[in-house]
């Protein structure tokens, strides 16, 4: 008889089974995402990094476009990196096993402190790309494997650093269609069902914020020219947002409720075939992410 646990239960496989029923072609990639995403659900709820200094966090900067990670450090080196780092390959070996070895020797090199994972954030996001060519290039490794564990490492901190970040920095001014916080694009926006407004999605932190639903958030060509929606069989609240003056394309979601509760990353992940629908007519996403590039 199998031993009973008092673990309590998990938001995000919640989340992720009902994204599956919904839809059921998703299994796969979100199955390989899953070790990943309770990586993440639990490492943001048990580290107790110090937050962010908002304080050094000017408006009048903002209103310029200049994020916050350029105005105030989101990477520590004291932050517990080797528990992080050791923490997002076990659940990469779990999740994708044609990237398991190579997982299995970063774990090694991580323990021998032969690799120090603070060395790919201190200039952050220009260190991390320099780092993933080094070391995949010295030990022989696949590149998907060292930048899927940088990217799952810097989400957990940059959102355990960040959180709620976005009470100071409402009002401040950002007019742009990068995040506010670290500079990324969106890798899916939403439109509310009360309040008809466009809130864009970051993948690399998890911050929303909120963006004209008039404008191109990569190019800012104004709607309505060259601007239009796709979507499937009728499912119009699941689209994607393109854009013919810059060939890109946004996952959107219409007139969704405010009621219940989301993982914007499991939902993008759920609409992938709207991803390779729009690759295939000849669209690029806003930024590309670990499940949208093929």
């Amino acid at each position: 008889m199998a031993k009973k646990t008092n673990r309590p239960p998990s938001r995000i496989e919640g989340i992720i089974d009902d994204v599956i029923g919904k839809n059921p072609h998703s299994r796969g990639i979100i199955t390989a995402f899953k070790p990943l995403l309770l990586v993440r659900e639990r490492l943001t709820g048990e580290l107790k990094l110090q937050p962010a200094d908002y304080s050094r966090i000017d408006g009048d900067k903002l209103r310029r476009g200049i994020p916050c990670i350029e105005q105030t450090p989101f990477f520590s080196k004291d932050d517990p990196w080797d528990r992080i780092g050791l923490a997002v390959l076990y659940a990469i070996r779990e999740g994708f096993p044609a990237l398991a070895e190579d997982a299995a020797k970063l774990g090694k090199k991580i323990d021998a402190a032969e690799i120090r994972l603070f060395d790919a954030f201190e200039n952050y996001p220009a260190s991390a790309e320099a780092a993933a060519d080094r070391w995949a290039g010295e030990a022989d490794l696949k590149p998907q494997a060292v930048s899927l564990m940088l990217s799952a490492a810097a989400r957990i901190v940059l959102q355990a650093r960040s959180n709620g970040i976005g009470g100071h920095i409402e009002g401040m001014g950002w007019d742009r269609g990068t995040c506010p916080v670290c500079g990324a694009h969106p890798t899916i926006s939403v439109i509310r069902e009360k309040i008809t407004q466009r809130w864009l999605h970051c993948s690399r932190c998890g911050h929303e914020w909120r963006f004209t639903r008039m404008l191109c958030p990569d190019c800012g060509k104004e709607s309505p020219s060259g601007i239009d929606y796709f979507y499937v069989d009728d499912r119009k609240q699941d689209t994607a947002f393109t854009c013919d003056s810059c060939k890109r394309y946004l996952i959107t979601l219409n007139h969704v409720s405010d009621l219940g509760d989301t993982d914007r990353d499991v939902t993008a992940m759920g609409l992938v075939h709207l991803d390779l629908i729009m690759q295939g007519k000849g669209f690029a996403p806003m930024t590309r992410c670990e499940w949208n590039t093929f």
